[in-house]
């Protein structure tokens, strides 16, 4: 990581913007989410340099943009910009830079692509690596609207410090959270080796024995056909508990997670290529989800997939993951032969997704047109503070 260099001329401003970062050790105490932290530092990003809007992404170690935090653009305002960046052009640029890009113009940058539609027109930039030994682990970004006057070094400086902090922080964070997914991972195995070696053993043999007694002469009809539809219910199990099996030993993609990549993963492990498939991702409501919620909503929504292309028959599939003023929604819908709820059985996966909402406090719908398809959604009650409210007012 860059140190901070001398500042000409430093005075009373320089001292003053400098004392404040130590406010910042005091606003990343008490989360261990990693999108609360990369939101508080794009917050104190704004506020250090005085700039109009501010963002902090992180990159894995292809220098790939896994998450991109912003903050001054409204909710309203992100909705209809729809996904965030990917990681191209000027903001790519810092994946492998080891010192700030400062501009009085975003069009003087040779990797400067230009704003989507609707974009608001920042012109005036800072970028600054966030390093972690001999790689750039992430960035700030900070940017002013066209007229306003550029950044000065004092800025750079004041933001160079918050990086260092940055650094420290979420390389920490980061670190922590790949091991519990790799503990997690380890754990489904294990679950799912039980489940394979007992649980599945035992019913079949279950199964075995009361399909057995369907051939006794003592038994009077009425229990043979009894018998035969527990035969019939234990072999549903199996089926159910297979598949939960083969979805708890599915491979992910290594990394913190991140629904616009693990999403598009998972939809090419379960959706047919000759099925379409369409996902809408809003840049707000992604970056409101926390890494447990990320890995539930994945999780349900591989669930839902599993279930359409299996019963559903659809030729389309729908993603749509949104943020409405209340709860941050993920809606899966297809547009297949749908079931009739009062005669369908409720499987082991329906039962592991209510749970799982449940565990997030989430309200889980499930509506079924016979004919038409089916809708499932989730919806997250939003997380409000104390200034988010008094602003809200």
């Amino acid at each position: 990581m860059a140190t901070p260099k001398e500042v000409s001329g430093a005075g009373p401003e320089t001292l003053r913007q400098l004392g404040e970062m130590a406010i910042t050790s005091e606003i990343l105490v008490g989360s261990e989410d990693l999108a609360e932290i990369l939101h508080r530092l794009a917050q104190r990003a704004m506020e250090v340099t005085g700039a109009d809007y501010a963002a902090i992404s992180t990159f894995d170690e292809q220098g790939l943009l896994t998450r991109f935090i912003y903050t001054g653009i409204s909710e309203e305002h992100a909705r209809r910009l729809g996904k965030p960046p990917t990681g191209r052009g000027l903001l790519g640029a810092l994946a492998n830079q080891d010192r700030p890009i400062r501009l009085e113009s975003t069009r003087e940058h040779a990797k400067f692509t230009g704003w989507p539609a609707e974009h608001p027109d920042m012109d005036v930039f800072l970028g600054v690596p966030i390093r972690a030994g001999e790689r750039t682990i992430g960035s700030l970004y900070m940017t002013r609207e066209a007229g306003r006057p550029p950044f000065s070094e004092v800025d750079e400086v004041a933001a160079l410090v918050l990086a260092l902090q940055a650094a420290a922080v979420v390389s920490l964070v980061m670190a922590r959270e790949g091991n519990g997914r790799l503990q997690l991972f380890e754990e489904r195995v294990r679950i799912a080796h039980d489940l394979h070696d007992g649980t599945i053993q035992t019913l079949y043999a279950l199964g075995l024995e009361c399909d057995a007694m369907t051939s006794r002469s003592d038994f009077p009809p009425e229990v043979k056909e009894t018998l035969h539809g527990a035969v019939q219910r234990i072999n549903e199990l199996i089926a159910d508990i297979r598949t939960y099996i083969t979805m708890l030993e599915a491979s992910t993609p290594s990394g913190p997670p991140n629904l616009t990549r693990d999403l598009a993963f998972v939809i090419r492990q379960i959706v047919p290529q000759t099925m379409m498939s369409v996902v809408n991702i809003s840049a707000a409501a992604l970056q409101e989800l926390t890494a447990q919620e990320s890995d539930d909503l994945l999780y349900i929504a591989r669930e839902a997939m599993s279930n359409s292309v299996r019963h559903g028959a659809p030729t389309k599939i729908a993603i749509d993951l949104r943020q409405t003023s209340e709860a941050t929604v993920l809606t899966v819908q297809d547009n297949g032969v749908g079931f009739d709820e009062a005669t369908t059985r409720r499987g082991l996966g329906t039962v592991t997704m209510r749970t799982r909402c449940e565990r997030l406090g989430a309200e889980l719908t499930v509506i079924p047109i016979p004919g038409m398809g089916t809708t499932v959604r989730i919806a997250i009650p939003r997380r409000y503070d104390e200034q988010e409210e008094e602003t809200d007012d």
